[in-house]
């Protein structure tokens, strides 16, 4: 039995066999980034936050880390969003300031 009965029928079949392969490799593709976005308002404490940016598949987002371990991709349009990851940011540099004040005090011998 012949598959391919001339060069383009061979390129085309080879086409399609490759098409069909990439198609059911980004299926079972594991993407480490957020895909899709709640407006669900987190009620568990926070403990981090950082940005995303649209990388597709990747979506605009911010993911928060709650105190459980969590990721939570959150809708950065909302603005119980913005507000908490603002909270955080400068609770952030606020810390970094008094570690850095800390730090660069001499000490008393």
């Amino acid at each position: 039995m012949q598959l391919c009965y001339g060069p383009m029928a061979c390129l085309a079949l080879f086409a399609v066999v490759l098409s069909l392969t990439a198609t059911a490799t980004d299926a079972n593709k594991v993407h480490n980034c957020c895909t899709k976005v709640s407006k669900q308002k987190i009620t568990v404490p926070i403990i981090g936050a950082r940005l995303q940016k649209r990388a597709l598949p990747c979506v605009n987002a911010v993911i928060f880390e709650t105190e459980d371990g969590e990721t939570i991709c959150s809708h950065w349009k909302e603005s119980w969003v913005r507000k908490a990851f603002f909270q955080l940011e400068t609770a952030r540099k606020s810390l970094d300031t008094q570690n850095t004040n800390a730090t660069s005090r001499p000490t008393s011998p």
